[in-house]
């Protein structure tokens, strides 16, 4: 690890429309619940009613504790939506995605098989079975089983220029970047200057 400061590398944009992905069924719910809520209701409710109609569960005879629920709910899966930062930090690759991180020493890179592809055509890297993930279309967040079976760290948010870096004994790790490019030679610089293992 070096004493300076990462290197970060911009992520590839997705539509932030995305988070809609999120936030509407969370809304509708919201909606359901001030719905309910305005009906008659039982002013004698317990201090915890679950029920399998709206507004879900009360406390204290109320749903605003639910619909106060419900809105950080939202809230925290909005904003964890749009954390994602790729660094490099002296020689470990850093990759944080939603609610998941992965580091990276380049040292257990496979710099000569890493490339960028399309994973809309190439589908070799193919995003196959979400085993800890978090996904949406056009959106790839955590751990994956690929095409081949292997076990995979994505984020993804843009399929068509995808940087994939094979590593020795661990994830492949799969990256849309702004200049995957970039990332890839400073990578390759790091390994190039590490001393023999």
């Amino acid at each position: 690890m070096s004493g300076s400061d990462p290197r970060t590398f911009d992520v590839a944009e997705s539509s932030p429309l995305r988070v809609l992905w999120i936030l509407g069924p969370v809304l509708v719910v919201f909606a359901l619940c001030v719905w309910a809520e305005l009906k008659d209701a039982p002013a004698d409710a317990p201090w915890m009613e679950i029920t399998l109609s709206p507004p879900f569960f009360r406390m204290w005879g109320s749903a605003a504790w639910s619909l106060a629920t419900l809105v950080l709910i939202g809230a925290g899966l909005g904003a964890t939506f749009f954390r994602r930062r790729v660094s490099l930090d002296g020689d470990v690759l850093d990759v944080r995605s939603t609610l998941y991180r992965r580091r990276t020493p380049v040292a257990q890179m496979q710099l000569d098989q890493a490339e960028v592809v399309d994973l809309s055509r190439d589908r070799r890297y193919g995003l196959r079975l979400k085993t800890n993930g978090y996904s949406m279309p056009g959106f790839y967040s955590g751990h994956f089983r690929l095409q081949g079976g292997s076990k995979g760290f994505a984020l993804v948010t843009d399929r068509k220029h995808t940087l994939v870096i094979p590593v020795r004994g661990g994830s492949t790790l799969l990256l849309s970047l702004d200049r995957p490019q970039a990332l890839l030679d400073a990578l390759r610089k790091v390994a190039a200057t590490a001393p023999p293992q």
